[in-house]
């Protein structure tokens, strides 16, 4: 056989695996990249019920402050059930 030949054809096998991997990896590069995508978007979800939270604790404690105040400062204290009176229309 003819070394140009041999040569030829193991520069053709050597280029359609190196063709090959620029595919999988191109391939590999988007399933990532959807990948990321999502994680992005979950962060996004994760962080407006974050701050969704965080109001929900800032109104339970300033309802905590305003019991607290009315029971130390103001002397209230919860009516007991025989204290209440029902008023019909």
């Amino acid at each position: 056989m003819n070394w140009r030949l041999i040569a030829v054809l193991l520069l053709g096998v050597v280029d359609m695996l190196s063709a090959f991997g620029v595919v999988v990896s191109t391939h590999q590069a988007r399933m990532q990249y959807q990948r990321l995508t999502a994680l992005e978007k979950t962060r996004d979800e994760l962080e407006v019920e974050w701050g969704r939270l965080q109001l929900e604790q800032a109104s339970l404690a300033r309802l905590a402050k305003i019991e607290e105040r009315a029971t130390s400062e103001l002397h209230m204290v919860m009516p007991r059930v025989g204290d209440t009176v029902m008023v019909e229309p």
